[in-house]
């Protein structure tokens, strides 16, 4: 029952190493074929707000797929009682089916 949250900090620290090997590879293979990247650096191309883009739908998806996992250990120990609704239950429920 302890440290419930745990996996949820878990898995925040893997997808962000995750993340920097994606870009870290995404630069070198645009490097490559002459596009310069300057991710993360203001970046008025089109090829910069196209990885923005799919920068904020990957944080998007990320959230949703793990906050289910921060919410149970919230509700374990009674800070949270609010209805979870239909898309964040199914997910809390698979992830307790796969652990």
């Amino acid at each position: 029952m302890v440290c419930r949250s745990f996996k949820f900090f878990f898995l925040q620290a893997v997808i962000i190493t995750f993340e920097d090997f994606v870009i870290y590879i995404a630069k070198r293979w645009f490097c490559r074929r002459g596009i310069e990247l300057k991710l993360g650096a203001a970046d008025d191309s089109w090829v910069g707000a196209v990885f923005r883009v799919i920068g904020y739908c990957w944080v998007t998806l990320w959230a949703t797929f793990t906050f289910p996992v921060f919410l149970d250990g919230l509700s374990a120990v009674g800070w949270s009682s609010a209805d979870r609704g239909p898309i964040t239950q199914f997910l809390l429920n698979e992830w307790k089916r796969r652990a």
